[in-house]
């Protein structure tokens, strides 16, 4: 797997805008028999996760989390010294 996602890896000159997610592993056909597969895309959100896990399924969390809710709320706090503003759009923070 690590050969097949570092050959993939060389088709692109740069990161893409949104990150890169890489998903490589054999899984089992409907015939029984293992298939090894390389799922490479640029995900339709910024990634904020960086993950290698080698494990007998792939892990999709922080993709679902992509899919999540594109609401956003802001935070301000303020005290006699300043303020600061933040804002958070899913697993997303900004200050």
């Amino acid at each position: 797997a690590i050969t097949s996602t570092q050959q993939r890896l060389k088709l692109y000159s740069r990161t893409p805008t949104n990150g890169l997610m890489v998903y490589c592993g054999e899984v089992i056909r409907e015939d029984g028999k293992e298939k090894k597969i390389t799922i490479d895309f640029e995900p339709p959100k910024p990634v904020h996760t960086k993950l290698y896990w080698c494990d007998s399924k792939f892990h999709t969390e922080a993709l679902a989390e992509l899919l999540e809710s594109d609401d956003k709320y802001g935070f301000l706090i303020m005290d006699g010294n300043g303020a600061l503003f933040g804002t958070l759009q899913g697993n997303h923070r900004e200050v």
